[in-house]
């Protein structure tokens, strides 16, 4: 008696996702960069990133070279856009008692501003089913960062566009998804 029911949960999973296009089917995939991309430091941070967010739009990551469904590209574009202050807490005032008496000890608090980077950032990811080398889902997703900062290091940068974009999926989406 369970057994339709448990044949169509199963069967159901490796069914086309609700608006996908019919030979966009959850599978294998594998991260590649793409070929016409500058080689940077911060690209297998973010094919890390694209491989684990993947996971959560149903797909199985293979590790590069592989045999797998599909192949996705990704593009990491950094660049700088100016500077930006950044406030810093300065010192507390303090008072204290010595051993002679009570002495008082007055700092003043103090806003320290710094200039930090402001670094744009786009990961655009296009899925390619490997057997037609043909695309068959592309998006982009584009954040600010201050550098220096925890928002701004590679892996949270990374990690939240995969995220936002993964979020998406199956989604078609006409520009870049801005992420904050």
């Amino acid at each position: 008696m369970w057994l339709p029911w448990i044949m169509a949960g199963l069967f159901g999973a490796a069914t086309p996702l609700d608006g996908a296009p019919a030979d966009l089917r959850p599978g294998t995939i594998t991260v590649e960069r793409d070929s016409g991309a500058a080689a940077r430091d911060t690209d297998p941070v973010f094919a890390d990133a694209v491989q684990a967010a993947s996971v959560q739009a149903n797909f199985i990551p293979l590790p590069a070279p592989s045999h797998s469904r599909y192949i996705a590209l990704i593009a990491v574009t950094r660049k700088s856009e100016g500077v930006v202050t950044s406030g810093t807490k300065g010192t507390a005032p303090a008072a204290g008692i010595a051993n002679w008496g009570v002495g008082v000890g007055m700092r003043l608090p103090t806003r320290k501003d710094q200039l930090r980077g402001l670094v744009l950032t786009e990961l655009k990811v296009t899925i390619l089913l490997r057997s037609e080398k043909r695309a068959v889902w592309s998006g982009s997703a584009v954040t600010a960062q201050v550098e220096g900062t925890r928002a701004g290091t590679p892996d949270a940068v990374a990690g939240k566009l995969a995220g936002a974009l993964f979020a998406q999926f199956p989604a078609r989406l006409d520009a870049a998804l801005s992420v904050p």
